[in-house]
């Protein structure tokens, strides 16, 4: 499909939402989970509110009605030159507020979870679990738009729209120089999400394409909790 611009321009996303979360936390991983989980992140609070912007009330139309999702993910990380970095793919569960699962596939297998209070990160490789408290107020990353407890988002991000029938391209831009990423694209087919792109402030590029997307999925508290695997390592706080 070819996305021709509409004459709408930019405006301001005005809705509640955290501002300040996750990036010391995602920061301390590598490239490709850090990318992967604020994906997860950014899609899980879209659900805010839009402040009547044309752009931002289109986007929380689509996601309006998502407490929980799940849906098989692609991801590709290129350089900033345009060479492949790296592949992954996985699974990945989700409910608000806070609530993450987020599982990668072998060769790069790893697992993120998250009950909304503890984070762990597993390295079966590595046999070893990183804990660190899951804190709502840890700097500026995309992630403010799709999850959690709704605090304040207003003026964070400039919203633009293409879109083509149900078909639509949502780019969001962020409005203070210290963000992570300097462009994020949300892709949706109708009411789904079907792809993500990120740009981070040196140029590397993300693209994201999730599969077999499921709207409020059923899901127990278990799945975002971690008993630890008896031998391995334990990094951070139990």
């Amino acid at each position: 499909m070819r996305w021709e611009p509409m004459a709408t321009g930019k405006c301001s996303l005005r809705c509640q939402g955290v501002i300040n979360l996750l990036s010391k936390i995602v920061c301390g991983f590598n490239t490709m989970i850090r990318t992967l989980f604020t994906a997860l992140l950014l899609m899980m609070s879209a659900i805010c509110y839009a402040g009547g912007q044309p752009a931002a009330g289109e986007l929380r139309m689509r996601m309006g009605d998502l407490d929980s999702l799940s849906a098989d993910f692609e991801q590709t990380v290129y350089a900033a030159e345009g060479d492949l970095v790296q592949q992954a793919s996985g699974h990945m569960l989700a409910a608000r507020p806070g609530r993450v699962r987020w599982n990668t596939d072998a060769p790069l297998e790893q697992l993120i979870v998250t009950n909304g209070k503890t984070l762990w990160l597993y390295d079966p490789d590595l046999e070893q679990v990183t804990i660190k408290p899951f804190d709502a107020d840890l700097g500026k990353t995309p992630a403010v738009l799709f999850i959690g407890d709704l605090v304040a988002l207003e003026d964070s991000y400039t919203v633009s729209l293409e879109e083509e029938g149900m078909a639509a391209l949502f780019t969001l831009v962020p409005n203070k120089a210290d963000s992570l990423y300097e462009k994020v694209t949300l892709r949706f087919d109708g009411l789904t999400p079907v792809a993500m792109a990120l740009w981070d402030t040196l140029g590397q590029k993300t693209d994201i394409h999730f599969d077999n997307f499921q709207r409020n999925p059923s899901w127990s508290v278990e799945q975002f909790e971690f008993i630890p695997p008896d031998g391995v390592d334990i990094i951070g706080d139990e």
